[in-house]
């Protein structure tokens, strides 16, 4: 859904545990909130300052990153 958020994953060899654990939630529902795309705002804020990223970079969709 995010493929932004998903390269900074790869490109830091994360683990869905370690994504989950940057949020402070199970890898079960960070990998829930990736399918549905309902990350909370302070969920987004920590991803954004973790990857030293804009919330609109990290959290384009599909669309939005093609477009771009």
């Amino acid at each position: 859904m995010f493929p932004n958020l998903m390269g900074m994953k790869e490109y830091h060899n994360l683990s869905s545990e370690d994504m989950a654990e940057i949020i402070n939630v199970s890898r079960q529902t960070y990998e829930s909130k990736m399918q549905t795309g309902k990350f909370t705002p302070l969920e987004c804020k920590t991803f954004c300052k973790r990857f030293g990223k804009s919330f609109d970079y990290l959290f384009a969709t599909i669309e939005e990153a093609e477009a771009s």
